[in-house]
C-alpha cells in the first residue's frame, strides 16, 4: 500500500489499542502507542533507502528482505524497545505487541497488492501478490478517515477501529470473491493455452486484464459486466539479438524472474540501441510502475541500465476489439 494507507492505518491501531487493559488503564500511554503503531506501520518501508544507489536497486530490493518475518519481528523489538526506554523501562511487551501486529500488517496488505513481498523469507523466497487490492485503495483510506473523525468526536476509539477492521477484512472478502467471478467468465471464453491475470483497480467492479498467449499478449479490462480488449503486444524473442544482449544486464534478469508479463521495444539510435522493458502488469501511475532502458552500442556491448518511474502504459499495437 502507499505510504498514506500505513500512517492512517497506524493511527487506526493506535486507536484499536484501546481495547487493551494496559492502555484503557494507562490512557498517557497514547502517545507511545502512536510511536509504536505508526512507525511500525511503516518500518518494512525501510527499505526506501536504496533508492539513493538507484531506481534498479530499490525494485529489486524492495518488499524482500525487510518485508521478511525475522526483519518485522526485529523491527518490532527495536521500535518497542524505543518506546519503553522513553517510558522509563515500562510496558515492554504492551508496546511490542501493537508495534508487532503495525509491522505484520502493513505486511499484510503489500500482499494483496500487484508487486507482492517476500513475506515468508527465510523459509521462502518467492513472491506473493494476491492482486487484490490497488496500491491505494480509496474505500480502506476513506474508512480510517472515517473512524479518527468518530474518534475526535468523542466515540470509543477501541470500538470504532474493531469496525473499521471487520469491514475492511469483509471488504477484502468481496474483492476475492469478484475476481475469482471475473475469472470464471474469462474462462467461458474457451481460448486454449492461455492464462489472464487480474489487476485491481480502485473499483471492486473493474479489473485490469492481461491474458498470455504462445506468442503474444492481449491487455484489456472488464467492465460493466463485459470483457474489453485494448491491445496486443507480441512476446520477446531471446532471438533477437538485440534483446538477447539487453538480457544480460542484472535488472532484466531479476525482472524475468519476477514477472510473467515483460515485453520488450527496440529503438535505434545513432550510436546503438536502447531496449525499452515494460511489465504489464502496470497499468496505472498509482501502481509504483516504470520502464526500465537498457543502453547498448553499436557492437551490443551493455552501456548502462536506468529505470524512469511514472511509466503508465503499455506501447500501443495493433488489434483492438471487444469480447462478448
Amino acid at each position: 500500500m502507499d505510504t498514506s494507507t500505513h500512517v492512517l492505518t497506524g493511527v487506526g491501531l493506535a486507536g484499536l489499542s484501546f481495547l487493551d487493559p494496559t492502555i484503557a488503564s494507562y490512557p498517557e500511554l497514547l502517545p507511545a502507542i502512536f510511536f509504536c503503531t505508526i512507525t511500525g506501520s511503516n518500518a518494512p518501508d525501510v527499505d526506501i533507502v536504496n533508492k539513493y544507489k538507484g531506481n534498479h536497486i530499490y525494485l529489486q530490493k524492495h518488499r524482500g528482505m525487510s518485508h521478511s518475518l525475522y526483519a518485522q519481528i526485529l523491527l518490532a523489538i527495536m521500535i518497542a524497545g524505543v518506546a519503553t526506554i522513553g517510558n522509563g523501562g515500562l510496558f515492554y511487551w504492551t508496546f511490542f505487541m501493537w508495534t508487532l501486529l503495525a509491522v505484520c500488517l502493513h505486511v499484510f496488505f503489500d500482499i494483496f497488492n500487484i508487486y507482492g513481498t517476500q513475506a515468508f523469507r527465510p523459509f521462502t523466497q518467492k513472491w506473493f501478490a494476491l492482486n487484490l487490492l490497488p496500491i491505494f485503495d480509496p474505500f480502506i483510506t476513506a474508512l480510517h478517515i472515517g473512524g479518527i473523525l468518530f474518534w475526535l468526536a468523542g466515540f470509543p476509539p477501541g470500538t470504532i477501529f474493531l469496525l473499521v477492521y471487520i469491514t475492511i477484512l469483509i471488504y477484502i472478502m468481496l474483492r476475492y470473491m469478484l475476481q475469482r467471478n471475473v475469472k470464471k467468465e474469462l474462462l467461458l471464453l474457451q481460448e486454449s493455452g492461455v492464462t489472464y491475470t487480474l489487476l485491481p483497480t480502485s473499483s471492486m467492479i473493474r479489473w485490469g486484464i492481461v491474458a498470455s498467449f504462445q506468442h503474444h499478449y492481449k491487455l484489456g479490462k472488464f467492465e460493466n459486466n463485459r470483457i474489453v480488449w485494448s491491445k496486443v503486444l507480441m512476446k520477446t524473442s531471446e532471438k533477437n539479438e538485440i534483446i538477447a544482449a539487453s538480457i544480460k544486464h542484472e535488472f532484466i534478469d531479476f525482472l524475468r524472474k519476477h514477472t510473467a508479463y515483460l515485453h520488450a521495444k527496440v529503438i535505434n539510435q545513432k550510436d546503438g540501441y536502447e531496449v525499452l522493458w515494460f511489465d504489464l502488469r502496470y497499468q496505472s501511475k498509482i501502481d509504483e510502475p516504470f520502464v526500465a532502458i537498457v543502453k547498448l552500442d553499436k557492437k551490443l556491448n551493455l552501456i548502462h541500465c536506468e529505470v524512469k518511474r511514472g511509466f503508465n502504459s503499455a506501447p500501443e499495437s495493433g488489434l483492438r476489439g471487444h469480447a462478448p
